[in-house]
């Protein structure tokens, strides 16, 4: 009697967990990039503009009035670039452009302390660090190596 009580708590839990996990994962979004002459040509005047601000080899904050495209469209641009250089086996574009992604995070607030700006540099490179481990560790460089696999 025990150990059925004990086996439809756990199953009852197991569907649960289940069930959350289910819920939480539905309302994720997944952002598809289609890469085409046109986005690569953008995605070069994207980064172009962007790259001569961030290639000092500094690591201080810089005024974000001074970057002509928004955070977003810096990052999807590198994503697309990213994934084209990669393709195309140029390895040094590659990390160009990924210490393009990285760096723009020292564009902040100008209106913030220079503590502030500093601190909320680190913590927005950390997030950019995982962002594009996370694109390159998934999609879609490895979608086809998935598909030559039988």
């Amino acid at each position: 009697m025990i150990d059925t009580q004990v086996w439809v708590v756990i199953l009852s839990l197991t569907f649960l967990l289940y069930a959350i996990k289910w819920f939480i994962s539905r309302k994720r979004s997944v952002k598809v990039y289609r890469i085409s002459p046109q986005s690569l040509q953008r995605s070069k005047e994207v980064l172009m503009a962007v790259l001569p601000l961030i290639e000092d080899e500094n690591d201080f904050p810089l005024d974000r009035s001074k970057i002509p495209y928004s955070k977003e469209d810096i990052k999807s641009a590198a994503k697309i670039l990213a994934y084209y250089f990669w393709r195309k086996k140029r390895h040094d574009e590659l990390q160009r452009i990924k210490n393009c992604f990285v760096s723009i995070s020292r564009f902040q607030d100008s209106n913030q302390d220079l503590e502030t700006q500093e601190r909320t540099a680190a913590r927005e490179r950390k997030q950019l660090k995982r962002e594009l481990d996370f694109y390159m560790t998934h999609s879609p460089f490895n979608a086809t190596k998935s598909r030559k696999q039988p």
